[in-house]
């Protein structure tokens, strides 16, 4: 079982930053031919910061995010920091409608 979360606020139109967390909790033994500990179950929580920045790249838009966890509650696996760096590409964002102009005569 893997549960991951996070929060973020965006500081511009490109750049955001936030927490990210998960917990993992192993729910079945360790099955197969290298299984030899008996039942052996793992369970691990991560939490820690997030960076993330938005790029345009002509009709496509680029997201770039970089998160670091920091592990804690080990137990049978072993625990530290862990990095992850993603990046995506998607269409781009449609611009917002224009606004009609009212005029009062």
């Amino acid at each position: 079982m893997h549960f991951d979360w996070g929060a973020s606020q965006f500081l511009t139109k490109q750049w955001q930053i936030g927490l990210v967390g998960y917990a993992y909790q192993q729910i079945s033994d360790d099955t197969g031919s290298g299984a030899r500990l008996g039942d052996f179950r793992s369970r691990v929580f991560g939490v820690g910061p997030q960076i993330g920045y938005i790029l345009p790249l002509g009709a496509y838009q680029g997201y770039l995010n970089l998160k670091g966890y920091k592990e804690f509650a080990a137990e049978n696996r072993a625990e530290g920091w862990n990095v992850w760096l993603t990046f995506a590409i998607s269409s781009a964002a449609a611009p917002p409608p224009a606004t009609p102009i009212i005029r009062k005569h």
